[in-house]
Order: C-alpha cells, then structure tokens, then sequence
C-alpha cells in the first residue's frame, strides 16, 4: 500500500495558470484548457467548482511507480490506495478541485474518472410475466434444461440465503450474514427460484445455483473467483443515476468479458428515461440518452430496457443512444416494475442458452453467441428494426434455445482485409430473413470519442438477383426528430452489433459475409446466428399448462408478419364443440387476453384462419388449491384441501433438500401424515385433472409453533363485562374431534361451564352466562374421538355487576399501575389518604381504567368512584 505523500509544488507556467482561473466552472473553461488535460477528466468532473469538498477520484495510470515518483515531486496532500485486479488504476483520496487539474497534468495519468458511487436497485418486482418473453413455451420445449450445473451472480445488495425457494443451492452463503435485501432476494428468485413457495416462485432456471456479489464496489468482480465458482452470467439490476461516457468502469466490463469470453454481464438500462445527461453529444436532451451507470456503456455486456404490461417501452425505461451513438439498450423484456425485472428475466434466459450449447458442445459458448443469439430471436418493438428505446426487440426465450438447438450459428474469425461467406438455403414461404453478428471488442480508451476498436462489416447478398442488404444502423444526430428515426440499411461504423433482416425473401441462396474493414492487430472472433421464420405456432399455453380458472388470462403465439385476422375458439376434454372466444384477432398482435370459464377440466385453444386451424395441445383450466393444517398435534400432521371438480386424485408435495418432492397420492381431499414420513417442513398439494397434474398449490409450513393443534384462535370478547363473559374460538379442523369445551379456573382447577358438539363449522362462539364477580380465568378444550385433550391459551375476563367494584393488583408497589373495574364507562375517582384527606382526583373512562402511584406513599388509600348515574362507590387499595 503506497505511504501518504506530503510533496513539493513543480506545476509548469501553463498549469498554475490554469489553476488560477479556477473561480469558474471548469465547463465554461474548457475552450481554455489544453486538449489534453480535458480529454483526461470524466465528462461530469469537467463541471466541477472550486468550492466543491475534497473527494475522492478514480485514476488510471500509465505505470505505477512512474507515478509513484511524480507524486513525490509535487505539493499534494493525498491518500492513495491500490484497485487490486484492475491493473494501473488506483483511488486516490482527498484531492480539492484545484488539485484535480494538476492531477490531470501528470504526464503519468491517463484518465480521472468518479470514484464508487452510491448504487440503487431499479425497482422491485411486482408483476411477473412468463408469457412475454415465451419462458412458458421454453421450459415445455426443453423440459431437461433448467440451470442444471450453471451459476449465476446477483450483483447488489445481498438476497437472503434462507429463502426456500434457492434452497440448498446458494453459493457461500455464510458470506451473506446481515441485512438482506428484498429487492435482491426478488431478482435471485425471479432468475433462479425452484417454486418452493408456489408456482409464482418459479424462476427463469430452477435448478442453477446463484452466488452474491456486492455492488459498492462498481468495478467488475475478481474475473478468477466469478470463474472458480463457475458463474458464466452475473446480474446487475442497479445504477448510479444517469451517467453517459465511457469511463473507466466501462473500459474494466469490456476488458474482462474480451478476456474471458465465456462471462456475460447483463445490465437493467435504468429507470430514468424521463431524465436528461447533463454533459456530452447528448446532454440536455430530456428521455434520450438517460442509462444510468457509464458501466452500462460497455460493448461487450447487454444492457436490457423494459416493457411494461400493454408491450409498450416503459415511460420511466432509461434509452439510449450511448454517448457516441451506439444502440443501447440492446434488448427489452416484461418488466411492470421496471429495467431491475426485466435484466433479471434475460440473465435466466442467457443462462439457459449457455447450458443448452454446453450440453451438445461439452464447454461453455462464447457470450457473443449469446448475445446474438439473443437479439437475433427477439421480436421486434416499438419503430421497425432496432431504435434507441427498445434496442433489437423483446427477448424470446424460446426463439434463442432454437437457435442453439438447430445450429443456427457461426463461430469464426476474420483480419483485417479478410472475408468469410456462409451460404443459406432459404426455401419458399418464409416470412423473414434475420442475422445478427456480434462480437466482443477490445476494451477502448476512457473518453474516447467512439468505442469501437475492432470494426467488422456484415452483407446478405442475393446469388440469383445479386441483390445485397447492409445491416440497419439509426441516425445519431443529437436531436430528438432524427433519434426516433426508423433504421435504415448503411454500413455501420459504431457497433459491435450488426443486424440485417429481409421480409418475405425470395426463395433461394443467399451469403452471409463478414468482412474486417478495421483489425489493427490479429483476428477478431465473432458469433454470427441466423433465423428463418416460416409459419406460426402457439407459444402458450403449452402442453400440460394450467390457466386459472374464471380469470384473465394471456395467450400467445408466434406473431404473423403479414396482416390477417382469425377467430379464436376453445373446446373441454372429450367435446367436439369448439365456443368462440373472439372473432377477428389480428394475427400480427401475438397475444390475447382470455376471460377463462369457471371450470376445471382440460381444454384446448384454436385460431381458425380461412379454412386453416392453429390449434394448441391439450392444457388444464383449475383454480388453484388452498392447503390447510387441520392440525399438527405431536407426531401426526393432517392437512386438507377443497375438492377440485374433474379431479381424480391428488398429489401431495414436501420440500426436499432444493425442490418439492412427491410424498404421496390420494383421492381424498385431507391427508394425515406422520411426522417421520416428512423431510422438510413444506407441503404442497396438486390435483390431477382428467389424468393430467395440474399446477400446484401454495407452500405451506408445518413448522409445530406456526401450525394449530386443532385451535388457531381463542379470544374473548371483552375484557370488562357487566354481564356474560363471550369467546371466539376458531378450530382448524374438526376431523375426529368429539367435543368443544369453556372451561373457567375454579379454586385452582378449571372446570367446564359449556359443552359443545362441534358441526363442520369451524368458528364458535363460547358463553359464560354467570360469570363470577371480578377476575375470571378462561380456557377452551378440544377434546378428540381417541380421548387427546388439546388447550388453548388462558384469557381474562372481569365481570363488573351493577356497584362492583374490583382493584388490581392489590397491594400494590408504589410508582406502579393499578387498575380499576367498574361498570360505568366513565368515572371520578378521589384517591383519600388514612387521614381522609384528598391527595388525587381525576376522571376516567373504559371499562377498564388505570390508575398512576406514582408520588403516592406506602400506606391504606381508600378510592371514591362516582359514576355517570351518580352512584358512588368505593374501595381500598394498599400501596407498598
């Protein structure tokens, strides 16, 4: 660790007279500063005045000890501090602004940039979607691929370790002690959660496991302890407000993913697309140009943007372009909440497609495929062809693992001069043409007017008509009118993505070719993935899949490009009668919301289009089961459930060591379980619908303190009575139970003042009609068939008949409360001494009124009460 330096002042002339104009703001300075002091400041740092405190920078260095040395040669006050893995980058501390100037005049520095920033998570979930980004239809097409021997890393505040639905597969979670965030604990659970809790706990993956990682520090994480602990995707659903420059935080996420090129970063884009950049091409130009974090403007990570429920780009999601043009984000998914959900919901979906090329290839793919394959399948939104608001579409889990599945990909590597051609056989009726190349670029200099280093150039050529498309590339003009142009085909000189695509192509070859126009050294990898589009398919409800039963729910399929309407239908199990839901749908819409019957049974959907009918596999419409404890007394566990209609039989779940797991079926509707038979401390319960399970219920704990023994609940109805003492006692069960009983304590034993036959109802009301005077103890007794007695808790009740009087406790410790029953709502009470003389008097009101000692002395008090009849009463109450 470097010492504090206290070090001479040898400022050349040209600085010093610099420092001296530093009264104003650096940004009205700039035409005065030398190029190259300003290029070296971080945009936001070129605004800073004088007045502002010491602080704290981030600084890049060209060596170390030259620096180092430097520093010993000038008047600074300064503590620096080494950043470990990130090379010649340092902090360096307590540094005024006008020293920020002779900082950058070091011949040694190569860029100040902000130091760590206080991070926000962008939102919480609130509204998960499934259906949005074809999750649904994924997971029914690759039934075997769930995460199994993936990791992933949440990047924020620490997720809880505990939560049953990451059960059993958090990494190190010891490292998480403390405080957890339910933000992080929603984007752990949106990414990687098993459904232990129920089906709304079902992640993206449900089998990877998931790692945390901390943001205060922005840099990217140790590359070797992300790799060791397998980690091949890390989230990042946070920022720093809105930050648009390639700073040194960039430069480090494109430095470790162009090194490790297995490890993708994904980022929400923010939520401040309403707000402005204040420096830059961009700034000041309200909803543009608004991410939130300049990490955010690296090449090589994904930055996602989010939808909102009506597939609209959220008001509040951050846009692009990146301070020198480039689309960003690249990619929106459903995200109600806002750009935290939907990074989430792309980060389980990389993960997916990692596994799923691990699985044919036995290794990891390159996160360039991944991010091609990404956007290439994604579905187009907002403007035609990619836009600053919602990049090259809306993520479609299943359109990227179909990708991967049927080897529509390159992996190749191209010089500078060199080209490399693949050849497509596109046959008749394909609805579009689309390939996408991407590849990870060498990390650029900080400030640097454009990013991009390495610049390869993507044509689809046409052999027979010798007709070539370019890629589509936006106006980058900084003007609102010219950034919300639609794309048009040019050569693209900013982008490490290149994307073409072609509606309704002619049937015929067609070469790909990947050109390096710009290579300075070697080769350049890239991914390139391509998509034929032919047809339309259902995307949900897929096979097995439940809908809720008489309530909202959405449909999908495969969007047509081409205008046309169909009317959609639906029949039960075992009818040949198909009811009409709509008639007219367009088709290009690629969903629909559907009002479902209140029924339980399986069914099935068809869009009928001139003659043609799109119809789906068989899916289950039921309500979801409520599982309850009946009771949970000693060894035996009995739980119950509502009858579904349709349903045969019933399968019941337990959490096992990560999943639920079948523990038994039955064609009842409660289940009484021994203890020993149970691993964990979950069960869930699912029906099967005319053969096929349908989904299953909410988890409930049978934990013994949270779980009634036959009584959940025992109250009484007023703790001062003038007359009959009422309870309410709620059972949980009265499967085997014999009788009910009030019981009141009576010289030390309790006695039963009611007995009851219990009905299948399960709340009573308990009567004492005559109560005795004063205090009076309860309890309830459930009393089963085989003889077990199980109690309640102990309640109080005071009965106060007319001119009762009752003070408690009595005697009574000076400086001690002492309350007082009586009938009458509202009192006077004289406090009179053995004197007789008055030493307190006040009014009181309740049944029940309270009494201060405070100040009183030890001795025999006598209490006048007056009531609002005017009968006066008294008592004696004794002070110790």
């Amino acid at each position: 660790m470097p010492p504090r330096y206290q070090l001479k002042q040898t400022l050349c002339i040209p600085v010093l007279y610099l420092l001296a104009l530093l009264p104003l703001q650096l940004q009205a300075q700039q035409a005065l500063l030398p190029r190259q002091i300003a290029h070296k400041l971080a945009p936001h740092l070129q605004q800073l005045h004088q007045a502002a405190p010491a602080a704290s920078y981030r600084i890049q260095v060209s060596s170390k000890k030259a620096f180092y040395t430097w520093l010993q040669q000038q008047q600074l006050h300064a503590t620096v501090k080494e950043s470990g893995a990130q090379g010649n980058t340092l902090l360096i501390t307590g540094i005024k602004p006008a020293q920020l100037l002779q900082l950058a005049a070091s011949p040694e520095v190569l860029y100040v940039d902000k130091p760590n920033r206080r991070a926000v998570e962008e939102l919480e979930l609130k509204d998960t979607d499934f259906v949005v980004n074809n999750i649904y239809a994924a997971h029914g097409a690759f039934r075997d691929i769930a995460g199994q021997g993936m990791a992933v890393s949440v990047k924020e505040a620490a997720f809880d370790p505990t939560d049953i639905d990451l059960q059993g597969r958090v990494v190190d979670p010891q490292s998480m002690a403390g405080n957890h965030s339910s933000h992080a604990t929603t984007m752990a659970t949106l990414i990687a959660g098993a459904g232990n809790t129920g089906p709304n706990g079902k992640g993206v993956t449900q089998h990877s496991h998931i790692a945390h990682s901390s943001f205060e520090e922005l840099f990217p994480d140790d590359s070797e302890t992300l790799l060791s602990q397998g980690i091949s995707v890390q989230n990042h659903s946070y920022g720093v407000g809105v930050e648009n420059y390639y700073g040194l935080e960039a430069q480090a996420y494109d430095q470790q993913s162009y090194q490790h090129p297995e490890l993708l970063h994904v980022f929400s884009s923010g939520n401040s697309g309403d707000q402005a950049e204040t420096s830059g091409t961009y700034a000041n130009l309200p909803g543009i140009a608004n991410l939130t974090g300049q990490f955010k403007t690296s090449k090589n990570t994904l930055t996602v943007g989010a939808l909102d429920p009506d597939g609209q780009v959220g008001i509040r999601s951050s846009r692009g372009p990146a301070y020198d043009g480039r689309i960003k984000p690249e990619l929106v998914a459903h995200g109600a909440a806002g750009t935290s959900e939907s990074a989430a919901v792309v980060s389980g979906i990389a993960l997916l497609v990692q596994q799923l090329y691990k699985a044919q290839h036995g290794s990891l793919p390159p996160a360039s495929l991944v991010k091609a394959a990404l956007i290439n399948s994604a579905e187009d939104a907002g403007n035609p062809g990619p836009d600053f608001a919602s990049g090259f579409g809306n993520a479609d889990a299943l359109g990227a693992l179909q990708s991967i599945q049927t080897q529509r990909f390159k992996l190749d590597a191209v010089a500078v001069g060199q080209t490399r051609t693949f050849q497509l056989t596109v046959p008749k009726g394909v609805r579009r043409l689309k390939a996408t190349l991407v590849w990870h670029d060498p990390e650029a200099e900080p400030n640097t007017e454009k990013a991009l280093v390495n610049d390869l150039d993507l044509v689809l050529h046409h052999t027979t008509s010798d007709k070539s498309w370019q890629p589509w590339v936006l106006s980058t003009y900084p003007h609102p009118d010219s950034l919300q142009q639609p794309a048009r085909r040019s050569v693209d000189r900013l982008n490490n993505v290149e994307q073409i695509t072609v509606k309704a192509p002619a049937a015929g070859t067609y070469t790909l070719q990947i050109s390096g126009f710009h290579v300075p050294q070697g080769v350049q990898d890239f991914s390139l993935v391509y998509e034929l589009e032919q047809g339309t398919e259902w995307l949900y409800p897929v096979a097995a899949s439940t809908l809720i039963a008489g309530q909202p729910n959405r449909l999908a399929w495969q969007p047509a490009t081409v205008a046309g309407a169909a009317d959609l239908q639906y029949r039960l199990h075992g009818s040949d009668t198909w009811y009409s839901i709509a008639e007219g749908i367009d088709m290009s819409q690629g969903s629909y919301t559907w009002q479902t019957p209140d029924t339980a049974a399986r069914a099935q959907l068809r869009l009928l289009r001139e003659g043609i009918a799109l119809q789906t596999e068989d899916f289950i419409l039921a309500r979801p089961l409520d599982l309850r404890i009946g009771f949970n007394c000693g060894e035996q566990v009995m739980v119950h459930w509502s009858r579904q209609p349709n349903a045969q039989e019933y399968q019941l779940f337990q959490l096992g060591a990560t999943h639920l797991e079948p523990l038994l079926k039955t064609s009842d509707t409660l289940a009484i379980i021994n203890r020993s038979m149970l691993q964990g401390s979950y069960l869930a319960v699912a029906p099967f619908i005319q053969g096929t399970q349908a989904a299953y219920s909410r988890s409930i704990a049978t934990a013994s303190e949270s779980s009634p023994c036959y009584i959940s609940s025992f109250q009484a109805h007023q703790l001062v009575t003038p007359d009959k003492a009422q309870f309410s006692l709620g059972l949980s069960t009265t499967y085997l139970l014999a009788n009910i009983r009030l019981e009141r304590l009576e010289k030390g034993n309790f006695k039963a003042v009611q007995t009851s036959i219990p009905s299948t109802n399960l709340q009573y009301k308990l009567l004492d009609e005559k109560p005795t005077p004063g205090r009076n103890v309860y309890r309830a007794s459930a009393t089963t068939v085989d003889g077990k007695t199980i109690y309640s808790q102990e309640e109080i009740v005071i009965h106060t008949p007319q001119n009762f009087v009752q003070v408690y406790p009595n005697p009574v410790a000076a400086g001690e409360t002492v309350f007082v029953a009586v009938e009458s709502e509202t009192v006077q009470v004289q406090v009179i001494d053995h004197l007789g003389r008055l030493v307190r008097e006040s009014q009181e009101t309740g049944m029940l009124k309270e009494l201060q000692t405070t100040r009183l002395q030890p001795g025999l008090y006598i209490l006048r009460l007056t009531t609002e009849k005017g009968t006066v009463l008294s008592s004696k109450m004794l002070v110790q």
